[in-house]
């Protein structure tokens, strides 16, 4: 059996014996959707679900950063730009805030990657404000105690439109929604306070802060109360997208931010989350290629994705470009300063909470209890530093595999189920 597995811009192909492969997992067969009819449905539904009076408001627009490539936002953010002008709104009173949360900045020669050409050389752009206190403004404190500081430029706004795709997150249950609001846009001390719910104070993952999971989740509950917070006296629309198991579109819809967002998760439930009927000795998989895995701390969810149908003890084969490196510097010196002690970070975690420390804590873990091989750019001295196992010869790897195993060609869009 041969199979193509996309890393970075490049693929690798890889011979697996018939006899070892328990299921190559795509998710269910969904049709992928043409630019053409995504752009329809924004379109009409953005008329369709705009205030009346939207040529007189100010309007934020807010779309995601270099991580969320796989939505298309240079394709799709220009058609929602252009349906505003076309309902009279003034390019004085549209401006787009990139959704960064914690993560570094975009440059303005990733804006057309992000928003388009046409989107970069007519309206405004800006980083969301992270932990530039100059703006920030305080909103209010969620039912948890966190007190919710947001970006200035958005807190201005009547209108907000939100851009972005579906996908089940690590501690939130889903990305996607009111998550491009909180942590998309908010201070950096109040996205802290929010993601340190997913810990105890034991210093292990709290069970409910997980992939598929909003109801008794800690981290979402807090999330939609910053969220709702955030929208006192605002009009918002959400214009989401969902990626199926082989990577492209198959769901679009725009309306109104909690009832769009819901949809969503069930499509993406529907099409991504895969039962098997037992675990596997090992599981080899790609993050999906250079809208995925252009560094390895965003890779790292196809990493949570992947891990949940492989025996403990098994093989992980994790295929990922990272042409852009760790991409988080304490992500990176966490793993390396704590190789083989999650518990102890895990406690530390508990007294003062970091996110990418956070990641690097459930990677941690995982390198623990499983043979992680990592394929990628870094050379065999990086990703050994890391705590991966790294390999040149990928039939050399598969020769030596025990047992039989599944396949996740697009592992970021697929949250396979064990049974058994």
């Amino acid at each position: 059996m041969k199979i193509k597995l996309e890393k970075g811009q490049t693929t690798l192909d890889i011979a697996l014996p018939d006899e070892k492969v328990c299921d190559i997992i795509i998710g269910r067969k969904v049709p992928a959707m043409s630019h053409d009819d995504i752009r329809d449905i924004i379109s009409n539904r953005i008329r369709a679900h705009s205030p009346k009076d939207i040529k007189d408001r100010k309007i934020a627009l807010i779309i995601p950063d270099s991580t969320r490539l796989w939505a298309r936002g240079d394709v799709f953010v220009p058609e929602i730009v252009k349906t505003l002008f076309d309902l009279g709104v003034s390019r004085e009173n549209l401006r787009i805030i990139i959704a960064t949360g914690t993560h570094a900045d975009m440059t303005k020669d990733q804006f057309s990657a992000l928003a388009g050409t046409f989107c970069a050389q007519q309206v405004e752009i800006l980083n969301a404000a992270n932990q530039n206190q100059d703006r920030l403004v305080y909103i209010g404190e969620t039912y948890k105690k966190t007190p919710v500081f947001m970006t200035k430029e958005a807190a201005e706004a009547d209108h907000i439109i939100i851009f972005g795709g579906v996908l089940h997150h690590l501690i939130a249950g889903f990305g996607g929604g009111r998550k491009y609001i909180m942590p998309g846009i908010a201070g950096y001390d109040t996205i802290q306070k929010n993601h340190s719910l997913a810990i105890r104070k034991d210093g292990t993952p709290h069970p409910l802060a997980r992939q598929a999971k909003l109801w008794g989740n800690p981290v979402n509950e807090d999330i939609t109360d910053a969220a709702t917070l955030f929208l006192q006296g605002k009009t918002c629309t959400y214009v989401a997208v969902a990626a199926g198991g082989t990577g492209d579109i198959f769901y679009a819809d725009a309306g109104p931010l909690h009832d769009t967002f819901i949809k969503g998760c069930k499509k993406l439930d529907e099409a991504c989350c895969i039962p098997v009927v037992k675990k596997g000795d090992f599981v080899i998989f790609s993050t999906g290629g250079h809208r995925a895995d252009g560094q390895l701390y965003q890779s790292t969810k196809a990493l949570f994705n992947a891990v949940h149908i492989v025996k403990e003890g098994g093989d992980i084969l994790f295929v990922a470009g990272c042409a852009e490196g760790e991409g988080n510097e304490t992500f990176s010196s966490v793993l390396k300063a704590y190789k083989g002690k999650p518990e102890k970070l895990g406690l530390e975690l508990a007294e003062t909470f970091d996110m990418a420390a956070y990641v690097a804590f459930r990677v941690l873990d995982i390198l623990k209890r499983f043979n992680v091989t990592l394929i990628s750019d870094f050379s065999k001295s990086e990703t050994e530093a890391l705590g991966f196992h790294h390999t040149d010869d990928v039939d050399h790897y598969i020769q030596h595999l025990k047992g039989k195993g599944y396949v996740i060609p697009f592992a970021e869009n697929i949250l396979p189920v064990a049974k058994g």
